[in-house]
């Protein structure tokens, strides 16, 4: 662990540069607008086992991202950019012709959307098109360097993020209190070499200042590579593209429930291996094979090959059903001595009516640590309409999510016969506070997006916690939290907890939010004993208010 000094210059230093470098627009700088969904990425904390379990056994940044699809909360499925050209703009009259103005609002849509939920991913394009009459960032000049050897884009990330946690400080209900700053920094180089070959790297450092009780392990780490990779285009042509991938990456699929690089962590999570990736069109097929690369807060990260992941994942547009993945996705741990194999399909989309929907679901089958195979699954079911009214217009889901669970109270375990959630952004889906994680749930959820000016939108979700199995619930990093054998579970209610959140966005750059979490523990907590060495004096509610600025360059 550094020390606080070394911290606190770190984040001095961070914050003069970034401030002065990247939130400085040299035009006059429009609020970014948030569309009719409200806030399609939220931000959102949780945690892998495996970054838990590297430094201790105790644990949508909102990513502006333009909506592929109308379903609040979700992170559409990465779709490799078109190669982009930045070559001198040709001269149009950008006054004439019926379709300018919407060729405007394109460009525009697009400097909004430059960053995805990978910066891999992100896309400058907007910078060339004779149509963008909008703001211009000095960060701007660090894109499109052209050099004797390819074009090359420079940029970057700093974040600041006060919180205030009561009686959940570390996994689930603790009985400590902490209030803490944490700041991150990403910086990364896209360097083009030629039209079929790509190398990128990116680098993290992650702090952590002022607490009273030793950080979470996704808080912290020295600067260390999060992606390295070549991207080397095998194909491109009347049959589509097919480019293959070769280092460390990131990986973003589907809405981040089964695979997410974790944002809302103040690390984020990566893997080492190969990947191919083929689009045509609306269909998108990506395969992998990869390493988990724990977090080693004050070393290099180095891939752990004895935790395999791998996979493929397809998705199709604009079908009859709307928006449809399919995925099958294998995670290996021999140090655990478990081999998951994960069968999935997600269903997205808007009926004409106007009625929004989202459903999926998977199945799960292989080897854990009981005698038994392993058969588990989860679904998740949702409904929503936007409700248009004199004064907002607030969009409503009500979901239900559901996780199967150990029903055996002698083979409970970190890798017993409940379903596994694989590399998720937990903390998107199962309440802010990351209280549970998406094993042996059911989770019935009442979600309203609500804009209430152009540059400002709320949140208010709603969750009522109950396990399948009356065993024991399980934290984000799938660590039951009692002895089902030794300490029973008194009652299957777990609580309720209520999320408000604001997102502010200061311009297409800057971004701020600010949030209030409240739990209500259930009957469980009152009849079940608390793990040894825990004292939460009959208190089993817990609060959550935390502050957070983004700005991007």
């Amino acid at each position: 662990m550094v020390s606080s000094i070394s911290r606190r210059r770190r984040m001095i230093f961070a914050a003069l540069s970034s401030m002065a470098i990247a939130g400085f627009s040299t035009a006059a700088v429009q609020a970014q607008e948030i569309s009719e969904y409200g806030l399609e990425p939220v931000i959102l904390q949780t945690a892998g086992e495996e970054e838990a379990a590297v430094a201790s056994d105790v644990i949508e940044q909102s990513e502006s991202v333009a909506p592929a699809q109308p379903v609040p909360m979700s992170e559409p499925y990465y779709v490799e950019q078109p190669a982009v050209s930045y070559a001198p703009a040709p001269a149009c009259n950008c006054n004439a012709g019926a379709g300018v103005a919407k060729k405007k609002e394109a460009a525009m849509a697009k400097m909004k959307s430059a960053y995805a939920g990978v910066f891999y991913a992100n896309d400058f394009s907007y910078l060339n098109d004779p149509y963008y009459t909008g703001p211009t960032f000095f960060a701007d000049n660090f894109k499109n360097l052209q050099t004797p050897f390819g074009k090359l884009d420079l940029g970057g990330e700093t974040r600041y993020r006060y919180h205030n946690e009561r009686n959940h400080r570390g996994v689930g209900i603790t009985g400590r209190d902490d209030n803490f700053w944490l700041s991150r920094t990403r910086l990364y180089a896209d360097w083009e070499v030629c039209d079929n070959i790509r190398v990128y790297g990116e680098m993290l450092n992650a702090e952590s200042m002022g607490e009273q009780f030793a950080p979470r392990p996704i808080e912290e780490q020295d600067a260390d590579i999060l992606n390295l990779f070549v991207d080397v285009k095998l194909y491109d042509g009347d049959l589509g593209k097919l480019t293959t991938r070769v280092g460390r990456q990131e990986l973003l699929f589907g809405a981040q429930r089964t695979v997410s690089p974790l944002d809302w962590a103040n690390t984020r999570r990566t893997f080492e291996g190969v990947r191919g990736m083929y689009q045509y069109g609306d269909t998108s097929i990506d395969a992998f094979w990869t390493g988990f690369v724990p977090v080693l807060p004050e070393d290099a990260d180095e891939a752990n090959y004895d935790i395999q992941f791998y996979g493929a994942y397809a998705t199709r547009k604009n079908t009859a059903l709307g928006n449809v993945d399919a995925y099958w996705l294998g995670s290996d741990d021999r140090t655990r001595g478990y081999s998951y194999q994960t069968a999935g399909s997600r269903i997205s989309g808007k009926t004409d009516g106007g009625m929004l929907y989202e459903f999926e679901g998977a199945y799960q089958f292989g080897e854990d640590e009981t005698p038994n195979d392993h058969s588990a699954g989860f679904i998740t079911a949702g409904l929503g309409r936007k409700i248009e009214t004199k004064h907002l217009s607030p969009t409503v889901w009500l979901y239900y999510d559901w996780a199967s669970g150990e029903d055996d109270p002698n083979e409970v375990g970190r890798a017993d016969g409940g379903y596994d959630h694989l590399y998720p952004l937990a903390h998107k889906y199962n309440g802010f506070m990351d209280l549970f994680g998406r094993r042996n749930l059911h989770d019935f959820n009442v979600l309203t997006v609500t804009p209430l000016h152009k540059k400002v939108s709320m949140i208010l979700w709603y969750h009522y916690f109950r396990m399948d199995q009356a065993t024991t619930p399980y934290s984000v990093v799938m660590t039951p939290y009692n002895d089902p054998v030794a300490n029973p579970a008194g009652s299957k209610d777990l609580g309720s907890e209520i999320d408000l959140l604001f997102n502010i966005n200061l311009n297409a750059r800057n971004n701020v939010l600010l949030g209030y979490s409240h739990f209500m523990g259930g009957d469980y907590y009152k009849t079940t004993t608390a793990p040894a060495g825990l004292t939460l004096d009959n208190d089993f509610d817990a609060d959550f208010f935390y502050f957070q600025y983004t700005t991007r360059y």
